[in-house]
């Protein structure tokens, strides 16, 4: 077993190549017409233009990424995603060895080959596109790490899959106390033994997991009546009342004692309402972009030409200088 992971896919995608990939696509998409009037032609000149504009500013310089697609770019990943589609074709169909097992999720590879291969299928791998590097990390002990999946080679040949955590992982969640509504704590546990349930083929693994998760949760602060009331399995309630049907959505800020009471008011006038937290560490630590002149916002005029002649009698008017505020 091996995983082959490529090295900053987004930033070294080439653009060119990658609009290629999604140019051939659409054109035998046979549904396309009946989603938008736009040729496939036209779409991939919408697509080169997004991924040309990598403009940016920091510390009061402007720069260009000149490679690549932008990162944090919602077009970047389904453009990366199309991209590794045609890499990875054209890699197998030209190797002389295929593997076995080749499974790809965007960057992360799954592979089993024999073991005389692995690296001379590395090299060709990285013989095929000058900016993707691919890097692998091969089984140990019969095992191997792929996302969050630790996959298990059993003595008969068989995969078995269990929940995988790196090393640094500190089973540190968000703590029961926090200023935050029960309806995310709720969540927290759910997903958490979900993916538990999801992930763990082997039933006795099973129940280790999950006493694992409730001993974590514990000494995150959550109540061990909570967790039961959660995670207790019975059969659907089928005569459960329908969802209610809202005719609107409001977005508030979370005031612990407060916002549950006004949650109940507009549900009452048919209002569901969502908290947000107003307070959190991206917007507190994380700034990526120097902040914007006031001036050089929405509706402000950048440039105006003006390209006509005024004619008189006489003699033409000089046409003015373009006006130009950056």
């Amino acid at each position: 077993m091996v995983s082959f992971d490529v090295e900053s896919l987004f930033t070294n995608v080439p653009i060119d190549a990658a609009v290629q990939a999604a140019l051939q696509k659409l054109e035998n998409d046979p549904s396309l017409a009946d989603r938008t009037t736009l040729t496939p032609a036209q779409i991939t000149d919408l697509l080169t233009f997004v991924l040309r504009s990598t403009y940016f500013q920091y510390n009061g310089s402007i720069y260009e990424q000149k490679g690549g697609a932008a990162m944090g770019s919602p077009v970047s990943a389904v453009i990366a995603n199309l991209y590794m589609e045609s890499f990875e074709e054209q890699a197998i169909t030209t190797s002389s060895y295929e593997p076995r097992i080749w499974k790809r999720y965007v960057d992360d590879t799954f592979t089993i080959l024999d073991r005389e291969n692995v690296d001379d299928f590395l090299q060709h791998l990285n013989n095929q596109q000058p900016s993707i590097r691919f890097t692998m990390e091969t089984e140990k002990d019969n095992k191997l790490a792929f996302l969050d999946t630790a996959v298990l080679r059993e003595p008969d040949g068989r995969l078995t899959t269990s929940v995988y955590r790196k090393p640094t992982h500190t089973d540190q969640y968000l703590a029961y106390d926090s200023h935050h509504p029960q309806s995310v704590k709720r969540g927290i546990v759910k997903c958490l033994y979900e993916h538990a349930k999801r992930l763990v083929t082997k039933p006795p693994l099973i129940s280790e997991e999950k006493k694992h998760l409730s001993s974590v949760l514990v000494s995150n602060g959550y109540p061990f009546s909570f967790l039961q009331k959660l995670t207790k399995t019975g059969k659907p309630n089928n005569s459960a009342e329908p969802a209610n049907e809202f005719k609107a959505t409001a977005v508030l800020p979370y005031v612990k004692g407060l916002s549950e009471q006004l949650r109940r008011c507009l549900q009452q006038q048919g209002v569901r309402a969502v908290f947000k937290s107003e307070t959190t560490l991206r917007s507190q630590l994380v700034r990526p972009k120097d902040a914007v002149d006031p001036a050089n916002t929405d509706g402000v005029v950048c440039k105006t030409e003006l390209r006509s002649t005024i004619e008189t009698s006489d003699s033409p008017v000089p046409r003015p200088p373009p006006f130009q505020s950056m």
